[in-house]
């Protein structure tokens, strides 16, 4: 049993149905999810979620594509280790089109492969040590290089990732990378917004 249970629509107070029925009209296809219900306890933290999720990953602030948007949903709920939000977004970002089941297999490679260096270089940034800078990393990475996703694209999910794993050489890195390869400042800040919004998701439901 979930630590927080659903708040089925039924019994839910006024105001928490009205952000359901909105919740339903424009990103459920009709449909309140598990996880909003669970959300629905807390009415401005439903609020928040569905405001933040509607604006920056179902519709998008206008910089990123579906395509794009969806990579991040997944590299982010890997990287949070919300094996929950994973499943479900899988199942959702493939009947949508906007991955193919190869493309989301892809993107948990890539993202894991990234978790991998920065395990390692954020190492070298704690262990306040130069004797390491001077080993070589040695860590294979074709699963960058040969991935079907696009550089620009396995350069996004390195910068969300890097990121949630708190490695400041692996961020920096890939950010330069990714505005060498042509993405902007604006499409890097959105994908981003995109990964923040899936943390709270996940943060919350990989308690459950």
């Amino acid at each position: 049993m979930p630590v927080v249970p659903p708040l089925a629509p039924e019994a839910a107070p006024e105001s928490t149905k009205s952000i359901y029925n909105r919740i339903a009209e424009t990103i459920g296809d009709g449909k309140v999810s598990l996880g909003y219900q669970m959300m629905g306890h807390v009415e401005p933290f439903l609020q928040d979620s569905y405001m933040n999720y509607r604006k920056f990953v179902h519709d998008g602030a206008g910089k990123l594509d579906a395509r794009q948007r969806a990579a991040i949903v997944m590299a982010t709920s890997s990287a949070q280790n919300c094996s929950h939000c994973v499943r479900h977004h899988a199942k959702e970002i493939v009947a949508a089109g906007s991955l193919t089941e190869q493309e989301v297999r892809e993107v948990l490679a890539v993202t894991a492969t990234c978790a991998m260096y920065n395990t390692y270089y954020k190492f070298k940034d704690l262990a306040g040590d130069a004797k390491f800078e001077a080993f070589s990393v040695g860590l294979r990475a074709h699963t960058f290089l040969k991935s079907t996703l696009g550089q620009p694209l396995v350069e996004l999910i390195n910068i969300v990732v890097s990121n949630i794993h708190g490695c400041p050489t692996c961020t920096s890195g890939h950010v330069k990378k990714a505005l060498e390869l042509g993405l902007t400042h604006d499409q890097i800040d959105e994908a981003m917004k995109v990964s923040a919004t899936m943390v709270s998701f996940n943060t919350f439901h990989r308690t459950q």
